[in-house]
């Protein structure tokens, strides 16, 4: 699979900058575990570039560039990106495979998943407008209102290996979309794509510090952007055992967070089920992504009175 890995810097005000103690990271190839590259590590000292880059952004012009600019302004950035990722699928594609490992083909549906959510936000956005200043019906009527709704400022993204750019665009479109600036920290097993990202942002003119892109280890970069005073919330999909951290970070300030963390994903077989059909979906699901993904199948609740494997389930119906 011939491609060329680019060599990138962190992407911070709508620029690229080399991080401030010069610290990289070597790009290993999971499939043959040879350096394939390096990227950028930020630390501390990046992280408040980015941060107060995000703040200029939303405060900007007063905010009319970005934040309380109408959504369908918002949208056409959303779907110029959107263009520019499907115009660049197969390489994108190749880039996240050698990364994280995945077959092409996977990748290539992810990449596909990509640009639709990008396109699917550019939709709520323009939405957003018509919402706005919704009147609220009132008993009384010497008392008005109405629904504003408005971003909630700064926030930090940080995201898993296992779909780097799809899990980051599910954080960055809809922060992008209500009118966040946002600073997205990829797991630093695989980054390329998401450096690639911030490459389409700049090509396609999204105004700057809107988005800012931090590669880097957890405790150096990802930690402090999420216990920074000047981040409003921390959005975060990995481990419990980070997300207790997050949070317990976070609760300092009462910020609020969203977090999405491991689990063991059940398939449930009810009792009118075909159960070829389970068990080849069970099947399915155990292996996509070569089984690293947080809806695996890999453990089954089967109706009681089901036979499997010569066995009739009465009480006990858990399969592991």
């Amino acid at each position: 699979m011939a491609v060329q890995v680019p060599s990138r810097q962190l992407f911070i005000d709508g620029e690229w900058r080399e991080p401030i103690l010069k610290k990289r990271l070597p790009i290993i190839n999971p499939a043959t575990e040879e350096i394939i590259g390096n990227i950028p590590a930020a630390t501390a000292e990046d992280v408040e570039l980015a941060v107060a880059a995000a703040r200029r952004a939303l405060s900007r012009n007063k905010g009319k560039d970005w934040a309380t600019a109408p959504g369908s302004a918002r949208a056409k950035y959303l779907r110029a990106i959107a263009a520019k990722v499907t115009e660049r699928k197969t390489e994108l594609a190749k880039l996240e495979a050698i990364d994280c490992g995945k077959p092409l083909d996977e990748a290539v549906w992810d990449i596909e998943d990509v640009a639709g959510c990008f396109e699917y936000y550019a939709d709520l956005a323009e939405g957003l407008d018509a919402k706005q200043k919704a009147p609220v019906s009132l008993p009384m009527e010497t008392f008005k209102s109405y629904v504003l709704k408005e971003p909630i400022g700064v926030v930090g993204l940080i995201t898993p290996w296992n779909y780097p750019l799809l899990m980051a665009t599910w954080k960055v479109a809809p922060s992008l979309a209500a009118g966040c600036a946002a600073i997205l920290k990829p797991s630093e097993l695989a980054s390329i794509t998401c450096l690639e990202l911030a490459e389409v942002c700049r090509e396609v003119g999204l105004p700057p510090g809107v988005l800012n892109i931090l590669t880097g280890l957890g405790p150096e970069a990802g930690a402090p952007l999420a216990s920074h005073p000047d981040v409003d919330k921390i959005a975060f999909t990995g481990s419990s055992a980070t997300g207790s951290k997050i949070m317990a970070a976070a609760a300092q300030m009462v910020k609020p967070v969203s977090l999405e963390l491991g689990g063991k994903s059940p398939i449930i077989v009810f009792e009118d089920v075909d159960l070829d059909k389970a068990a080849e979906w069970t099947a399915f699901g155990c292996f996509w992504t070569n089984g690293q993904i947080c809806s695996a199948t890999s453990r089954l609740i089967v109706h009681t009175g089901h036979t499997i494997s010569g066995k009739h389930l009465k009480n006990g119906n858990q399969i592991q």
